[in-house]
Order: structure tokens, then C-alpha cells, then sequence
């Protein structure tokens, strides 16, 4: 159960209790409709958050695929291209992992001083 249905119920009990007067009971209503109504404003703001971490993640996605070739890329020589220093290796393995999930991007083993690394091609 959400707050927001909490607050539902306190109001329809409240609204509907004659043994409390009038006062307290206006009173708890109001109250009641300002936790709603700063619900609502909480969840509008995280809503618009979320679509602007949503369009900032889609601009970054759009420019790794743009990147992309036929050579494979390592993560790190992605970041290297790039050359934005807020641009960890975490955001890169994570939009790379939903090119290759949308078919855009392709991951291949490769080997580099001796190591084997994960590298991205265009698919």
C-alpha cells in the first residue's frame, strides 16, 4: 500500500466519522489533502528527473554508437575518444550493453598486452 492510499483511507474514514468534531476533523482533512497534494508534487519532480537522466543517457548512447566501427573498441579506448572527464567506465559498459542489446552494437573477445578485453563493434 502505498502513502498515497494511506492518506485515501485516513480521509474517508475522517470524512465519515461523526464522533469527532468538526474542528479536529477539518482539520486532519486538510492535513491529509497537503501530504497528497506534496505526493504529487515529489513524484512530478522524480518524473522529470527521470526523463532528463533519460534524454542525457539517450545523447551519450547516440554518440557510442556513432563511434562504433568495424575495429573493435575497448572501453577504454572509448573513453580516450570521448575525452569527457565525467564519462566513467561504468556509463560506457552500461549504454554499450544497451547498444548490443538493441542490436546496434556488437561485444567481442580480444586480446590486448596479453589480457583479454571485451571490445565493441558496430553490428
Amino acid at each position: 500500500m502505498t502513502n498515497r492510499e494511506k492518506f485515501d483511507v485516513i480521509g474517508q474514514v475522517f470524512a465519515n466519522v461523526a464522533d469527532v468534531d468538526a474542528d479536529v476533523r477539518n482539520e486532519i482533512l486538510e492535513f491529509v489533502e497537503k501530504q497528497v497534494a506534496a505526493l504529487d508534487t515529489k513524484n512530478a519532480k522524480a518524473k522529470a528527473r527521470a526523463a532528463e537522466k533519460r534524454a542525457e543517457g539517450d545523447e551519450l548512447r547516440g554518440i557510442l554508437a556513432g563511434m562504433l566501427t568495424d575495429e573493435p573498441k575497448t572501453v577504454n579506448d572509448i573513453l580516450a575518444e570521448v575525452g569527457d572527464e565525467n564519462l566513467t567506465p561504468a556509463k560506457v559498459v552500461a549504454r554499450m550493453t544497451q547498444l548490443v542489446k538493441a542490436g546496434q552494437a556488437a561485444k567481442e573477445t580480444i586480446k590486448v598486452e596479453g589480457r583479454k578485453l571485451v571490445g565493441y563493434i558496430k553490428a
